[in-house]
């Protein structure tokens, strides 16, 4: 798995996973793009590598291709840094992804004070911030659209 910095050109990827992880659009492909092309917004990818079938008659093997399967989106003020999203492809889910796009925010942002929000039902992504040793700092009830409280977490990297 390799996790590079997203260019103009990936925005349409990070579109479908988001819409493919999220159940609903939370993130309009407008605003990747306006975000991206403005440079405000840092958008980090997990790309890992696919088989290919062989473009010529020439090639006799598979060509190596990659493919982005989650990205991990922040912006970075002075001292502070907010993750907006993070999101994994669901047919790459669980295979640690999350983890690493995870590790390289907080290698990214070391020495900055990190926050977030995440819905109080997503277990799985609270356990995820926990490890990274995210802590609870306050709550904000029926933030969401569908109602749920809003985790409100920090960390200083």
């Amino acid at each position: 798995m390799n996790i590079k910095t997203a260019t103009i050109d990936d925005s349409q990827r990070i579109h479908q996973i988001a819409l493919a992880a999220f159940s609903r659009d939370q993130v309009p492909k407008r605003l990747i793009d306006e975000q991206l092309a403005a440079g405000r917004v840092t958008y980090l990818l997990a790309e890992i590598n696919a088989q290919a079938p062989a473009k010529t008659d020439l090639d006799d093997g598979a060509a190596e291709e990659t493919k982005i399967v989650g990205f991990l989106s922040y912006r970075a003020i002075l001292d502070e840094v907010d993750l907006s999203f993070l999101a994994v492809d669901p047919a790459f889910q669980g295979q640690g992804i999350a983890r690493e796009l995870m590790q390289a925010f907080c290698e990214q942002n070391n020495e900055r004070k990190a926050y977030l929000e995440v819905a109080e039902n997503n277990v799985a992504a609270r356990r995820l911030y926990e490890t990274f040793g995210f802590e609870i700092y306050a709550r904000r009830d029926g933030y969401y659209h569908d109602g749920q409280t809003a985790i409100l977490m920090e960390k200083n990297l």
